[in-house]
């Protein structure tokens, strides 16, 4: 199943999304299959629909405008591996593989202006003191990098907002 990476510019770490549906919206509104919770984000900003075997992204009539790399939708267009797009001030990296634990942590940090992230190919950051690379959020299942946490620090869901505290492994 097909998934995305989402990181929003400015915040630490990122959040990752299944593809579940052949139609997914992504928005501010609670209701939408991807919630983020960003003034940068409408309400209804940008859908993922699949056809067949392949991805499509399309802007739903958003104020920000949603962008492929560096180019902005003006229509349904399809969608390859490690493929950016720009919804506001969130960046998703789309993946046409599943979404599994152990890649869960690569580091995306980076306050980057330019569309060219790539963090399907950055390295996973290495344990500090037993504390793992990333954690699932205990409210919404959300996978999130803590490999610059320290254990007991709290960290926000930036999917969720839920206070999640990190633990060593």
């Amino acid at each position: 199943m097909a998934f995305v990476t989402i990181r929003i510019k400015g915040a630490e770490g990122y959040t990752r999304s299944a593809l579940g549906k052949d139609r997914m919206v992504l928005g501010r509104a609670s209701e939408t299959d991807i919630p983020i919770k960003h003034t940068s984000i409408s309400r209804e900003h940008a859908a993922f629909t699949k056809d067949g075997d392949d991805w499509f992204v399309e802007d739903l009539g958003s104020s920000n405008g949603s962008y492929l790399g560096k180019n902005k939708l003006t229509g349904k267009t399809k969608l390859a591996e490690k493929d950016i797009i720009k919804c506001g001030k969130a960046r998703l990296t789309f993946h046409l593989s599943e979404m599994g634990a152990v890649d869960a942590a690569v580091d995306i940090s980076a306050d980057d202006d330019d569309l060219d992230l790539d963090d399907g190919d950055a390295p996973a950051a290495a344990k500090v003191d037993g504390v793992p690379d990333a954690m699932v959020c205990k409210d919404c299942g959300t996978w999130m990098s803590v490999a610059h946490r320290s254990t007991g620090e709290s960290m926000n869901c930036p999917r969720c907002g839920h206070a999640n505290a990190v633990h060593a492994h």
